[in-house]
């Protein structure tokens, strides 16, 4: 789980204009130190023999990107991004929490007959495909509706 949290914010009154979404890739030091031991063990998972048979040769980070923990840390910063489902923008919890959007039924704070239910509920990022989980969410409020 990340350490680090990003930003959502409205771009725009109009509700077809997409929120901004600023996703503070890296920001905490936690998060670039683990990145940065993991990129390390590649690298060197990479030299094993067993897999230079498979392997043609690597194409990226480039070498002078991985000649300090500076430069990999560099290299990351400028290069990350995400493939997994956004997820934890509508944060649970009581009308006591400013931050909170939706109550533990998914209703929305302030609002009546409207619900959030999807991945935006979820506290923090799962380490799964977010279409399991999804999917129970929204099974379990129908069955409350």
């Amino acid at each position: 789980m990340p350490y680090g949290s990003g930003r959502l914010s409205l771009a725009s009154k109009d509700v077809k204009t997409q929120p901004q979404l600023d996703y503070r890739y890296l920001d905490d030091h936690r998060d670039l130190d683990r990145l940065r031991e993991g990129t390390k063990v590649e690298l060197r998972l990479a030299l094993e023999p067993s897999l230079q048979a498979v392997l043609e040769g690597r194409t990226l980070p480039k070498d002078v990107d991985i000649n300090s923990d500076d430069a990999i840390d560099c290299w990351m910063k400028a290069t990350a991004s995400t493939s997994h489902h956004s997820c934890g923008t509508c944060k649970m919890g009581p009308t006591t929490d400013t931050m909170a959007v939706v109550d533990q039924y998914c209703r929305i704070h302030g609002l009546e007959g409207i619900r959030v239910v999807d991945a935006s509920i979820m506290p923090n990022v799962i380490r799964a495909n977010t279409n399991a989980t999804s999917v129970m969410i929204g099974e379990r409020v129908a069955e409350w509706i």
